[in-house]
């Protein structure tokens, strides 16, 4: 991509970032809309970010980057000896991967990816990243998955599970700002499904997945060998042990 076009874009995403952080300080939005915009504003930034990283490198690709294994969806969480692709730094590669993965196929043995498959929409973005993660994965390699359990959440519902429902609200909720407001458990369960758009901090939830759903989409795929797994502390966080689902699949 020329440089002019890479700087265009960086100055119109610019432009509308500045005039929807302008509108979200209009207390007098509707509430219908300051919804809409804190969502715009989430994929605005995405977006900035990305633009901004190709503007730093004025269009040229980083140097290649002598890994056989790819996180996606970290963070913070970087992992040495991967290639680490997100939407912001410390990212490796900035890239949104709903639209595709930018490796050719079969470059890696292991692509690992942890709370990242619950915060892109069910089933077109989902079925994307999965067929690209087939796509760039090797013959025999395998995938990692940790997505929040779904059906560990309803299940402690259900049966009145207070010492990890409480868990759940202090080590997830407690420090959000604004607070997050939580009247009964049925709330922690509509959190961990759709997660709140009400501060675009914080990326919302669109889907969630218990052990049938997440491997049976796997499996939809053409991913083999899908089973749920244990906490591996080489990759893991371990903060989120105690509520999460991590399935392994081979290609």
């Amino acid at each position: 991509m020329k440089s002019r076009e890479i700087h265009k874009s960086y100055r119109n995403v610019t432009s509308l970032k500045k005039s929807v952080d302008r509108l979200l300080k209009d207390s007098s939005l509707a509430p219908a809309f300051k919804i809409t915009l804190f969502q715009l504003a989430k994929d605005i930034e995405s977006a900035h970010s990305f633009w901004g990283d190709l503007r730093k490198r004025n269009g040229k690709r980083k140097t290649a980057i002598h890994a056989d294994k790819l996180q996606i969806g970290g963070g913070r969480h970087y992992l040495e000896g991967f290639v680490n692709l997100d939407f912001f730094p410390p990212a490796d590669v900035i890239w949104d991967c709903r639209y595709g993965l930018p490796f050719r196929k079969e470059s890696f043995k292991f692509v690992f990816s942890e709370h990242f498959f619950e915060h892109i929409d069910f089933p077109i973005a989902a079925k994307k990243v999965l067929r690209e993660i087939y796509r760039v994965l090797e013959p025999g390699g395998s995938v990692l998955l940790g997505v929040p359990d779904g059906g560990k959440v309803v299940r402690a519902y259900y049966k009145k599970e207070k010492r990890f429902l409480d868990k759940l609200r202090d080590k997830c909720y407690s420090n959000r700002r604004p607070p997050v407001e939580i009247y009964g458990n049925l709330d922690l369960v509509n959190y961990l499904f759709r997660d709140q758009l009400d501060n675009p901090r914080y990326a919302t939830h669109y889907w969630a997945y218990d052990e049938m759903s997440l491997g049976n989409l796997l499996k939809s795929i053409g991913f083999r060998k899908i089973k749920k797994t244990s906490f591996d502390k080489r990759y893991c966080n371990p903060k989120r042990k105690f509520y999460t689902l991590y399935m392994e699949a081979i290609k």
